[in-house]
């Protein structure tokens, strides 16, 4: 969730969630033979596109026993997370990350309902603040991939994506300039159906999947979207994400992540390739920039300072770009940030974080459960 602007309001949100951590230490289960937990976190925010929100998230974890030794899998975990606001927008979201006995499998996806509000500025690494027009849609998808472990840590498997996008509405930019989702006919502005499948190639050596504090992960993927399953766009996509963690002293990690997503042919502005949110160059809001292509890398130094609480200091640089002279060293994007985290569960790792990011357009605040990498 972005709160570019309410930083009370999500002051306000982390002491709420602090309390019920605080009062709900028996909610968590760990002992020796086995570690499962079930979190519940109440959801309060405001911001310009859906004034008051409220909700529920509600986090879910386990680690799984071999059958023949002591050891365990690292830690699965699945969300849950539900809110409504007096805009009349709603957003359901599961999404789950399981490792079966062993880690045969990494069995991964989401299911999503949404009807919101969003901005759109254009599709360039250049596009101005003063284009900004409102669009209304609703969307309901799932994503489902199963990998297998053919190796140390190496997982293989197919991942399926079907999106459909609906119920869309584009508003003028102002009343002598129309919408220019509309005008320019921009591809996926009416909406329609997404769906593609993929290979995803995944090298996990992390410690912690929720909190890492050594190992790597490479995420390899290609996608084809389009009619073969019914989708109404016809592209590829192809991604690259890869993150290192160094243990620089107890407790204290050093982390990296580099990002590239190369998009071709039909692909929906939807879909584009964006910097911004609470992921990758945390900077600017969710979407500000689109196009085909992103490339990123981002640096973030974690430490503790006292009891359950943390603080983080991140910094990146990076780009959205159609064509590869697109990139220029004067246009690139640059953020630099901290955050605070607060422990849901100190054990595993599981943190609620809110991060302000600093680009070249002002300051954004993000209130999100997990880490951005």
């Amino acid at each position: 969730m972005n709160y570019r602007h309410p930083l009370l309001l999500s002051l306000l949100l982390l002491t709420i969630v602090f309390k019920v951590a605080a009062q709900t230490p028996d909610s968590t289960i760990v002992t020796q033979k086995k570690t499962k937990g079930l979190i519940p976190v109440p959801v309060l925010y405001y911001t310009p596109d859906t004034k008051l929100g409220f909700g529920v998230a509600l986090i879910g974890f386990f680690k799984l026993q071999s059958k023949t030794d002591s050891t365990y899998t690292r830690l699965s975990t699945a969300r849950l997370i539900a809110d409504y606001t007096l805009n009349k927008q709603m957003d359901q979201w599961l999404e789950w990350n399981i490792f079966t006995r062993e880690e045969k499998y990494l069995l991964r996806g989401e299911l999503r309902h949404r009807i919101y509000t969003d901005r759109f500025y254009g599709t360039s690494n250049n596009s101005s603040l003063d284009n900004e027009e409102r669009y209304e849609y609703d969307l309901i998808g799932t994503k489902l991939a199963a990998l297998k472990q053919v190796g140390n840590g190496i997982f293989v498997g197919p991942d399926l994506q079907l999106t459909k996008y609906y119920n869309s509405e584009t508003n003028p930019i102002s009343e002598d300039q129309p919408s220019q989702l509309e005008t320019q006919k921009i591809r996926g502005y009416k909406g329609g159906w997404n769906n593609g499948l993929g290979l995803v190639l995944l090298f996990d050596s992390r410690d912690n999947v929720s909190f890492a504090s050594s190992g790597m992960l490479l995420e390899l993927s290609g996608y084809r979207f389009g009619s073969m399953l019914g989708g109404g766009f016809n592209y590829s996509n192809y991604n690259l994400n890869f993150s290192k963690y160094f243990a620089l002293k107890p407790n204290h990690v050093l982390a990296s992540n580099t990002v590239l997503t190369i998009n071709t042919d039909e692909v929906p502005f939807m879909r584009m390739a964006t910097i911004g949110g609470d992921r990758l160059l945390r900077g600017y809001a969710r979407s500000r920039f689109l196009a085909r292509n992103v490339v990123a890398t981002q640096l973030e130094y974690r430490f503790p300072i006292k009891g359950r609480f943390g603080l983080v200091a991140f910094t990146g640089i990076g780009d959205v770009f159609d064509e590869t002279e697109d990139l220029a060293f004067d246009r690139l994007k640059y953020t630099i940030g901290s955050g605070l985290r607060f422990a849901l569960n100190p054990k595993e790792k599981i943190n609620v974080r809110l991060d302000a990011g600093y680009g070249h357009e002002g300051i954004n605040f993000f209130v999100v459960l997990g880490e951005s990498f």
